[in-house]
């Protein structure tokens, strides 16, 4: 009897496990980040930016599947935000930068040529070692930040 149980519920963690990954993909496309309002402008500035080919996730969550998780529940809190009306512009979308660096250091294996390179007069891997922020010279790379920001404050005037 209870060989049956463990089975039973093996398979319904496997089964919500799929589950979450359908939702996870499904609601991770910049298309579905731009459905809300507040996100919107920074979408269209992503477009345009270096970064275009990556969707919102890989800059904005944890690596790793409790990356994931992580991601979604802050997702879910955006969401009531937006249906109560409830939020601040701009939303809060943290930038993980240990992403940076693995994709940069070829660590990602769903991008392994992208590679840090020192055509500039800064040395990145001296950077890192410093455990200096990505953002102090590349804060804006992904898109424009600040957009909604500076929107709201020539509307307030």
């Amino acid at each position: 009897m209870w060989k049956k149980g463990v089975i039973i519920v093996g398979i319904s963690i496997v089964g919500l496990y799929v589950l979450f990954q359908a939702g996870y993909y499904a609601t991770s496309a910049p298309s579905f980040c731009a459905s809300c309002h507040e996100v919107d402008q920074y979408v269209a500035s992503w477009q345009t930016s270096a970064h275009k080919n990556f969707n919102c996730l890989e800059c904005h969550q944890p690596s790793g599947e409790l990356g994931k998780f992580h991601a979604k529940a802050r997702g879910l809190n955006y969401v009531f935000q937006h249906f109560s009306g409830d939020y601040t512009i701009p939303t809060r979308a943290p930038i993980f930068e240990q992403n940076c660096v693995q994709c940069h250091l070829g660590d990602n294996k769903a991008y392994p040529t992208l590679r840090l390179t020192n055509t500039s007069k800064v040395n990145h891997y001296e950077t890192i070692k410093k455990s200096q922020s990505c953002l102090e010279c590349h804060r804006e790379t992904g898109h424009a930040t600040d957009i909604n920001l500076s929107h709201n404050l020539k509307s307030a005037k």
